[in-house]
């Protein structure tokens, strides 16, 4: 009996040091010493900073003489690196394939503004939060709220899962249907009618959503409450002056008869500030997602172009769809080998575009930067965004925000994610160089954490998503 007691108080005894040791473990700091700290919120950078992680917050930011180092922290020398806050997707379309190239990118939250199927959007943010799926965060919304297609046009590919209404009633009940659903957001497409799209914005903000859309009419966009209008073509329609030219140039993108990239030629940019003023007024964000139609003609064309083909013709990353290498290859061949006649007025319409974009950031307007995943690798389409917003005149850190706390705040977030300060949740990635000196760092990623956890941000090739998603991704020479 007295060996039991003792074989027993000394299994009692190892369980109570197991347990105090894992709680040690699980609790002790994580600090980051001698980085260059560049936060998200558009302050500054930081020299010689030191980052302190606990419980996966953020405990104590700043410069080395201002921050205390706790006993016993796990300490990382980051000396000649650079410390920026996890990047959040500002146009996310998520797919089953893409967790290993976000969270290799640093991209470790991805709103989903997709026509994604409710449930199993939902089942993903869920997975990720519980650890059986390996991917960024997801803030969900999910089927897209849409009018009927335009006369002439029949079925558009694009609503094969949407939710299509017609009245004010309608509008509201999707949006109450799918917030009972679980979703974080709202996304309204630019076929619904004014009024109906009006319903479905209130309804959403009365029960605590944000909306996101596509539109092509900004002003209307913006009195009826958007958080965000999404791509560069929102500014295009909104300018157009002329209805008649404006209908037929939307028909003939919906009809395939012109390129997105071609419409560009066509905005009028006497129009821009009254725009702008719009925006800024209502606080509507926009998300330009220029890299996936213009990155071939940036003055960083070349080196996007060897960067893509060389991650997609990664061995470990073979389980990518077919159609993203075949799409990626042929993009950039199509401009190498445009006529001039083609080729300058996409120029001036990417010189137009470069120069809204100047000017709404001046005026203090809220960029998002998105993958928009057409023809573009997604999560590495972020870092080309970042790169085609320093080409336009924005500055590194005015870039970086475009990624983190801009699209924070428009979701509701910005308390708890987008920058690195203290209390907020520690999302945050570590480069190798300097991206206020030099942008293109930002792709140089050593190591991500999210929840204060390192990542792995390894490729495997055989990385398989555990919850399949339900529809086709796209077929070869489509689009989403």
């Amino acid at each position: 009996m007295k060996i039991f007691r003792f074989i027993n108080s000394t299994f009692v005894c190892a369980l109570v040091f197991i347990s105090a040791s894992t709680l040690w473990a699980q609790t002790r700091p994580l600090v980051i010493e001698g980085a260059t700290l560049i936060d998200g919120t558009g302050r500054a950078a930081v020299t010689d900073s030191v980052v302190v992680i606990q419980d996966g917050r953020f405990q104590a930011v700043g410069k080395r003489s201002e921050v205390n180092i706790p006993q016993g922290a796990e300490t990382i020398d980051a000396k000649g690196k650079s410390i920026l806050p996890g990047l959040i997707d500002g146009h996310c379309h998520y797919r089953d394939w893409m967790g290993e190239i976000y969270l290799a990118y640093g991209v470790v939250t991805c709103p989903n503004i997709s026509n994604n199927p409710v449930e199993w959007i939902i089942a993903q943010r869920e997975g990720v939060k519980s650890g059986s799926v390996r991917g960024p965060r997801i803030w969900a919304s999910a089927n897209i709220i849409d009018g009927p297609p335009p006369e002439g046009t029949g079925v558009l590919r694009r609503q094969r899962t949407s939710i299509i209404v017609d009245s004010e009633e309608e509008a509201r009940k999707a949006v109450r249907d799918l917030v009972e659903k679980g979703v974080d957001g709202i996304k309204l497409f630019e076929r619904l009618k004014p009024q109906v799209a009006k319903a479905a914005a209130d309804e959403a903000h009365k029960l605590g959503r944000p909306v996101f859309g596509h539109s092509l009419d900004i002003f209307t966009a913006a009195a009826n409450g958007y958080q965000s209008v999404e791509h560069s073509w929102s500014v295009v329609y909104t300018s157009i002056q002329d209805p008649k030219k404006k209908h037929e140039l939307d028909i003939g993108r919906m009809l395939r008869k012109v390129d997105t990239d071609e419409v560009h030629a066509q905005m009028e940019p006497k129009m821009f500030d009254k725009i702008i003023k719009a925006m800024i007024d209502k606080s509507v964000h926009w998300s330009p997602t220029w890299a996936t139609w213009f990155r071939p003609l940036s003055t960083y064309a070349d080196e996007m172009k060897r960067r893509e083909l060389a991650l997609l013709k990664n061995p470990q990353l073979k389980y990518l769809p077919a159609y993203i290498l075949k799409d990626t290859e042929s993009f950039f061949a199509k401009y190498e080998k445009m006529a001039p006649e083609k080729r300058n007025p996409m120029v001036s319409g990417y010189r137009m575009l470069q120069d809204f974009v100047r000017k709404f950031a001046a005026a203090g307007g809220k960029i998002h930067t998105g993958s928009d995943p057409n023809h573009v690798v997604p999560g590495y389409a972020m870092h080309a965004e970042l790169q085609m917003l320093v080409e336009a005149g924005l500055t590194p850190l005015q870039a970086i925000q475009t990624a983190s706390i801009n699209v924070a705040q428009a979701w509701g977030k910005e308390k708890e994610y987008g920058s690195i300060e203290k209390g907020k949740v520690a999302d945050f990635f570590i480069v190798n160089g300097d991206p206020t000196k030099n942008i293109s760092d930002t792709q140089n990623v050593e190591s991500v954490y999210m929840d204060g956890k390192k990542m792995d941000i390894s490729y495997h090739a055989d990385y398989k998503n555990p919850i399949p998603r339900p529809i086709e991704d796209r077929p070869e020479g489509g689009s989403e």
